[in-house]
């Protein structure tokens, strides 16, 4: 009996090979073997298809959170391995099927290929093309996958602070009394924020070089009915921040903590036993307490480191600020070392820094005529800018290199994944500029009662229409005080005073052609239009009444100076009210 033999085949291998490469099981069923490339393909199929429903029902943005957390990545690089032998055996697989004979089937008839020794040498070139993709596709995916597994577990991963080397000016630690572990009180427990409810995110800047300092802390509060924002800042050298009465902070420093609240992170971190947080812990705890009178308010932080800070910025092209009065120091410590000290001038106006110059601009404290209130609103500044200015071109196009940044400057305790992430993205999409309103707090020994005061009032749901001082406050508006009697310190005085109640107030280098005047308040350039509730804050303060004139006589005046900016200028006077106590 002869066997039929059917016509050699005119399948290409190549394209077998290539169909696989494309998905698995499409170069077996190219090849002629149906069932085969089935059961290649089901496998694939399922998994994409439970991505999509996870994409449909969640939506990308929480899809991009699940898959980012590490513990979702470090099975992922496994997985890309896998994934590559499974692709490449099927294109392997696929190849073989197109130029091999097959076996004979049930009926004695035999499926022939191409017959066996007539390999074409371009075929198997292309093969090694193929497999040289592939396998270079996979290396891509496994490199970016690590770099982002290092990401996600730096960020969330404890700060780990270097032991600072003490210069020869270091002020000595202080000593604290270590609580027996049976009378701790019990920890603080923070509950995660649910979506609903008032969000508080502690900001830090901090300067990790030698051990860490928390050169700004801006506690971000947003209500997620309303989709209004408070940052309320602190300055880092004020002192007697009250601990929580009955909890360990106070437990380890007293009712107050008397050194400035710049070593606290320091401090507090080397009894972990007390705060499992570290530093950190320990920070949002008293700020909590300091700002809305509960240990447990500030939900999550975000820490910045300021080498970090510098690259990110640069990576995301630089950001661009609107500086409302001159800034200069001329002894100002240099980003890269504090025993380096620089003359810094940033002029009025629309300014593009790259990363070290916004660092300065953000920590220049020191500035002749201005006040630690100018430097912590600048600060704040910084921090909306970089939000509302980041693009999606400058990020993708940039990504390693910002994720490399990201990894050495930032660190928090918000959860990874889509829980928490999630709405807060969805939360931040709905705040305007104009939603956004700051209260800042620049003296170093400030009145406690008064700030928790202040706060409770901001943040209160019936709280629409805020109060005179609360309103000025918000304005942001620049005022300079210069000396228009001579009188030693005058202008110091009313500085400091302005500054208690919460002013962006600064002390002039310049006087007055004429000294021994009354007192007056000059409105440079609609000043009294474009802050209204600055003005009557001023008018009520200096015991001054009426519109602003254009005489030189009138106590307010309206004056309209193209070399300045928009701003105000107190000239004291020989009828200057007393503002010799700090105000409540």
């Amino acid at each position: 009996m002869t066997t039929a033999v059917r016509s050699p085949s005119r399948r290409s291998a190549f394209s077998a090979a290539f169909l696989s490469f494309l998905y698995p099981g499409l170069g077996q069923a190219y090849a002629g073997a149906y069932v085969r490339g089935l059961v290649l393909a089901v496998p694939l199929l399922i998994a994409v298809a439970i991505s999509i429903v996870y994409v449909l029902t969640s939506g990308i943005v929480d899809f991009g959170l699940w898959i980012s957390q590490s513990s979702v990545l470090g099975p992922l690089a496994i997985a890309n391995v896998v994934l590559l032998a499974y692709r490449a055996l099927a294109s392997l697989d696929a190849y073989r099927l197109a130029i091999e004979p097959a076996a004979p089937s049930a009926t004695g008839m035999r499926r022939i290929g191409r017959k066996s020794g007539q390999i074409d040498p371009i075929s198997i070139a292309g093969l090694g093309l193929i497999l040289a993709v592939l396998v270079s596709g996979h290396v891509i995916v496994g490199y970016w996958d690590l770099k982002f597994y290092n990401l996600a577990r730096d960020i969330h991963a404890p700060l780990v602070i270097d032991e600072p080397t003490p210069g020869p000016s270091a002020t000595p630690e202080p000593t604290f009394t270590f609580p027996p572990q049976e009378t701790l009180a019990p920890a603080a427990t923070i509950q995660p924020w649910t979506g609903t409810s008032r969000l508080n995110i502690l900001l830090v800047g901090a300067d990790t070089r030698s051990g860490i300092r928390t050169d700004s802390m801006i506690v971000v509060s947003i209500d997620p009915v309303s989709h209004q924002v408070a940052l309320f800042s602190i300055l880092r050298d004020a002192t007697g921040v009250p601990m929580p009465p009955k909890s360990r902070l106070s437990q380890l420093f007293g009712p107050t903590f008397n050194s400035k609240l710049t070593n606290l992170w320091e401090f507090a971190d080397k009894y972990r036993n007390l705060f499992p947080g570290g530093g950190a812990d320990a920070l949002k705890q008293a700020l909590g307490y300091t700002f809305f009178g509960n240990q447990n308010a500030i939900q999550y932080y975000v820490e910045v480191g300021f080498s970090g800070f510098e690259k990110v910025v640069d990576t995301l092209g630089g950001v661009t600020i609107n500086v409302p009065a001159p800034v200069f120091d001329n002894g100002f410590p240099s980003n890269s070392s504090d025993a380096v000290h620089l003359r810094v001038f940033f002029p009025a106006g629309i300014q593009h820094m790259n990363g070290n110059e916004a660092l300065t601009y953000a920590r220049i404290g020191h500035v002749l005529g201005s006040s630690v209130y100018a430097r912590t609103i600048r600060q704040q500044q910084v921090v909306v800018a970089l939000e509302q200015q980041a693009n999606f071109n400058d990020i993708s196009s940039h990504l390693g290199d910002l994720v490399d940044a990201l990894g050495q400057t930032v660190h928090t305790d918000i959860p990874e994944g889509p829980d928490v992430l999630g709405p807060m993205i969805q939360l931040a999409k709905t705040v305007k500029p104009d939603d956004i309103k700051s209260y800042v707090w620049a003296t170093s020994n400030p009145n406690y009662s008064a700030i928790r005061a202040v706060v409770k009032s901001a943040i209160a749901p019936s709280s629409t229409v805020p109060d005179a001082l609360q309103a000025a406050v918000a304005e942001n508006a620049p005022i300079i005080v210069e000396n228009g009697t001579g009188l030693s310190g005058q202008d110091e005085t009313v500085a400091t005073y302005l500054e208690n109640l919460g002013l962006d107030t600064q002390v002039s280098a310049d006087q007055p052609a004429q000294l021994g005047g009354p007192t007056e308040l000059l409105c440079l350039n609609g000043a009294d239009t474009q802050y209204p509730a600055t003005l009557t804050q001023l008018e009520q303060t200096l015991g001054l009444t009426g519109p602003p004139s254009a005489s030189p006589s009138a106590p307010i005046q309206t004056i309209t100076d193209t070399n300045e900016g928009t701003e105000f200028v107190v000239v004291t006077g020989t009828n200057m009210p007393a503002l010799s106590a700090a105000p409540n």
